[in-house]
């Protein structure tokens, strides 16, 4: 169940990997980050709680001592994760977003250890820092840019974006999520939708839907379905079987997949620099999968 963990997070981490192309078709006719954020928010909430109504009602409901524990959830899990990184990807550049974002299994590993749920191994450290350099050696690094030079905001949010990934990894595998999964999902969707639904009509940026074309509503619709709902369904199903610094770690192999989407879809060819990331990245990712029979192994030398 270990490898089936693993496999779950590099399959929604194929799926993240699809959102730049997809969120530039929707960005091209005019649908805003919060738009976009507020439509993927929505279809989840749309479709796990239909699929509630069947399968357990009382996870529609919040409860009193626990509505603001998922309040939290659809907060970090969508709001920051979905919407801050879209204003941070239009105000930074790509891969100084993609960067502070991915800064994100430091919060998770720190977050557990400080929980006192899991111990920071030597395994853990190096495959930590080999994802890590993978990361900036796939983007290319800053590019030069002066801190002048950077909208300190937008930096701000790709931060903040990535904290709100770790805060879900963390509370799926120690918190809410653990004990109840599902309602966990479902009351993710429900208050993130309610949170982007007051965002974007405050903007005035609820996107009409009658009149986009075909090609942004597919887009839309793949973003909802893929990157949104399997994406979290697969993280949540993986964090029963792996620890959330782990799954942290492994999520970085959607730099990888981003890169082959963009030379497929975009005709944008990989660098020699992402190249040498994406190995680095597997690298944390067989380290990880590793990781117990490593430490036997380094027991039985000792």
């Amino acid at each position: 169940m270990r490898l089936l963990g693993f496999a779950c997070v590099m399959l929604a981490a194929l799926f993240f990997g699809s959102l730049g192309p997809a969120e530039r078709v929707a960005f091209q006719y005019g649908v805003s980050p919060a738009g976009v954020s507020l439509v993927r928010a929505a279809a989840g909430a749309l479709v796990m709680g239909s699929f509630a109504l069947f399968k357990d009602p009382r996870a529609l409901v919040p409860g009193f001592s626990d509505g603001w524990k998922y309040a939290l959830s659809g907060l970090f899990g969508v709001v920051f994760v979905y919407y801050l990184s879209n204003i941070a990807f239009v105000t930074i550049p790509v891969g100084l977003t993609v960067i502070l974002f991915y800064i994100n299994p430091v919060w998770t590993a720190l977050g557990a250890a400080a929980l006192g749920k899991e111990p920071f191994t030597r395994i853990r450290f190096a495959a930590l820092a080999a994802g890590l350099a993978g990361v900036w050696v796939a983007v290319g690094g800053v590019s030069g840019a002066s801190v002048e030079d950077l909208d300190m905001a937008g930096a701000a949010f790709a931060v903040a974006s990535g904290a709100g990934f770790s805060f879900f990894i963390l509370n799926g595998r120690y918190g809410t999520g653990r004990e109840e999964p599902f309602k966990t999902l479902v009351q993710m969707f429900l208050w993130g939708s309610l949170m982007m639904g007051v965002i974007a009509f405050s903007r005035g940026e609820v996107p009409d839907l009658r009149g986009l074309p075909l090609p942004a509503l597919l887009a839309l619709a793949h973003l909802a379905l893929l990157p949104t709902l399997a994406s979290y369904v697969l993280i949540s199903f993986a964090l029963k079987h792996i620890p959330g610094t782990a799954a942290s770690i492994t999520s970085m192999s959607e730099i990888v997949f981003a890169g082959v989407m963009a030379w497929a879809l975009l005709d944008e060819l990989p660098t020699a620099g992402q190249v040498k990331g994406a190995l680095l990245i597997v690298t944390a990712v067989l380290l990880l999968v590793l990781e117990g029979k490593l430490s036997l192994t380094g027991e039985r030398g000792g």
